[in-house]
């Protein structure tokens, strides 16, 4: 749907897969024009209990510490 500022807005949806397993854990869908992918993740991702795990997302959420307190770290391959 077009926004008057002549913006697009629409539903969209972040998934935490477990490739291990081959399903997806956990899924929320967002409205583009009130909140980001970014958001929506983190909201997602709070609501899981992930201690010891590794996450991997693509580079959007690699521009800044995407949890207050996060180590950063450098990237695991080349």
């Amino acid at each position: 749907m077009e926004t008057d500022d002549g913006g697009h807005r629409f539903v969209a949806q972040v998934t935490v897969y477990a490739r291990a397993l081959g399903v997806a854990l956990a899924q929320k869908s967002y409205d583009t024009h009130e909140t980001s992918e970014r958001a929506a993740l983190k909201e997602l991702l709070s609501t899981l209990e992930l201690e010891g795990t590794l996450i991997q997302a693509d580079d959007l959420h690699t521009t800044q510490a995407f949890f207050a307190g996060a180590s950063p770290r450098a990237p695991t391959c080349s």
